[in-house]
């Protein structure tokens, strides 16, 4: 006989939350309300709806859908039933989503009516067969012959009893959304999950107010769900109790005044993101003391930092990606550090509980050593592969660390500084230049909204760099804006903050910076267009 043994499971996390959170509410988009109880009650219908309709062990369930409630109910309801929940990000081409889905090999579909024309796009192509469960199906007349989803929750049984999960049951499965080549499919455990919430939970809660994340916070998630359980911050959410809010489909323009009728203090976002609410917040003059932003995703510039803190914002850095769940790095500071020196905000930071980083080439005994090289990682939820890509997953693992293919920077207290991305890095006359700090320079400039430097051949050199300048709004005279960058560089080389060759020879003012589908600077199609 063996002793019972409590599994680490998302049933658990759920089963936690509620005992917590009561009727404390999680707020929807459209004005819709419900308490903890009522996401338990409508948690349990959805899984006693797809368990009828055949979704049990190892069924993909794929879910194409803005941030909302329902997602939230995907997010547990699927992964209990022991199926995996595919998160789908319509951002992608169509091509790029159809092959997700079928790469995946997902069964059935829960899609909101909204996205009518990508599926039939998707569908047309395709040989998969999928149940298709429609999220406010009265508004698309294309499923006619689907199921409607508030229609199977209201019929399906509010007792339904989830099955007994093994903790290593894969719970989710999604696309990186890299640069290069076709999407690779993440996959993770309940085990993997339920550390992650833990760990980042735990991080959390030590943190200075500053950036802490607490009972009494007000949780809205700007990172969309479909990427990466949206940092995995909303089963963090869930299992502390708190209120939540849900926006849909991101409107920068309302999404500050959200944040202020609801009483938000914690999200977390991409740069992109945060640039555009800044822009509407300071068109209306409106400040947001208390609201604390992890930013992630890409480095964080301090210009922007800078601007966060002008607007009463708590902004501060964490770092991870698709591979790692994500969150493995996490700023620490206070207030009073961050008025001192904004830079400081952008520093990905220390390593969460239960994470060694290191970087490519450390020996056991200098793993605090200032240095630089590529990020390498290990954690307990760390993606143990890429689905069906066994060559890959090799390269993802050499050497029994994950590799993370970010250059970082360590210093003596061992703080890590993401560098550049190793693929974007710019050699110069046998000299590596960081794009990142490039980019971070030009934005110090009062006229440039946004800014991307890439490589381009050299006869000379090898590579130099060649900037990219988004203006914000208003009449300025290219010219003046580049003689005014070269200006900034002169002053950071006298300065000794960057070399003498830093300089980009060129700067090519856009109409708009290309970005990937979870908003990075998308420099691949930056080469691309240069036919590079």
């Amino acid at each position: 006989m063996k002793n019972y043994r409590c599994a680490l499971t998302l049933h658990s996390v759920l089963k936690s939350g509620v005992e917590r959170g009561k009727e404390t509410e999680i707020v929807t988009f459209k004005g819709k309300r419900l308490n903890y109880y009522q996401l338990n009650e409508r948690v349990h219908r959805l899984g006693a709806a797809l368990s009828r309709l055949g979704v049990g062990k190892e069924t993909r369930v794929a879910v194409l859908e803005w941030d909302t409630h329902r997602y939230l109910e995907a997010y547990f309801a699927i992964p209990m039933l022991g199926a995996t929940l595919m998160t789908v990000n319509m951002r992608l081409s169509v091509d790029l989503v159809r092959y997700t889905l079928e790469h995946s090999g997902c069964q059935v579909l829960i899609v909101a009516a909204e996205f009518a024309e990508l599926y039939e796009q998707v569908m047309a192509d395709s040989a998969l067969e999928l149940q298709v469960i429609v999220i406010d199906k009265n508004e698309a007349a294309s499923f006619a012959t689907a199921r409607d989803y508030e229609t199977l929750l209201a019929a399906a049984d509010p007792s339904f009893q989830f099955p007994d999960v093994d903790e290593d049951t894969v719970a989710t499965h999604f696309y990186t959304t890299g640069t290069t080549g076709l999407p690779k499919g993440v996959v993770y455990t309940h085990r993997q999950l339920v550390t992650h919430t833990l760990a980042v939970g735990f991080a959390m809660g030590m943190a200075d107010d500053y950036q802490a994340f607490r009972a009494g916070d007000v949780y809205m998630p700007l990172t969309p769900m479909f990427h990466v359980h949206a940092w995995g911050v909303p089963y963090v959410a869930t299992l502390m109790g708190v209120k939540q809010v849900y926006p849909g489909r991101y409107d920068m323009q309302a999404i500050p005044h959200i944040v202020k009728d609801e009483g938000v203090t914690f999200s977390h976002c991409v740069p992109a993101i945060l640039f555009m609410i800044l822009e509407n917040m300071e068109q209306e003059g409106l400040k947001l003391p208390g609201w604390k932003v992890m930013v992630g995703g890409s480095p964080m510039p301090p210009a922007l930092a800078a601007r966060a803190l002008r607007s009463d914002l708590q902004p501060f850095a964490g770092y991870g990606m698709s591979e790692t769940c994500p969150v493995v790095l996490m700023s620490k500071t206070s207030r009073a550090e961050a008025d001192a020196d904004p830079a400081l905000l952008c520093d990905v930071g220390f390593p969460l509980p239960l994470v060694t980083m290191a970087l490519d080439g450390d020996t056991p005994d200098d793993g605090t050593s200032p240095r630089e090289g590529e990020l390498l990682s290990q954690a307990p939820w760390l993606t143990e592969l890429y689905y069906n890509d066994p060559e890959r997953t090799d390269e993802l693992w050499q050497g029994g660390y994950l590799h993370t293919g970010d250059i970082a920077a360590r210093d003596e207290q061992g703080r890590y500084r993401i560098v550049d991305r190793i693929k974007d890095v710019i050699k110069t006359g046998g000299e590596w230049l960081s794009s990142v700090a490039l980019e971070s320079l030009m934005l110090e400039h009062p006229a440039v909204a946004e800014a991307a430097v890439i490589a381009i051949p050299d006869e000379r050199w090898g590579e130099r760099p060649c900037g990219f300048v988004k203006l914000k709004p208003g009449t300025y005279d290219n010219d003046e804006v580049t003689e005014g960058l070269r200006t900034v560089f002169r002053a950071a080389i006298d300065e000794g903050k960057l070399p003498r060759y830093a300089t980009p020879d060129q700067f090519r003012f856009v109409d708009e910076i290309p970005k990937t589908s979870v908003g990075k600077l998308n420099k691949r199609q930056l080469r691309a267009d240069m036919g590079l």
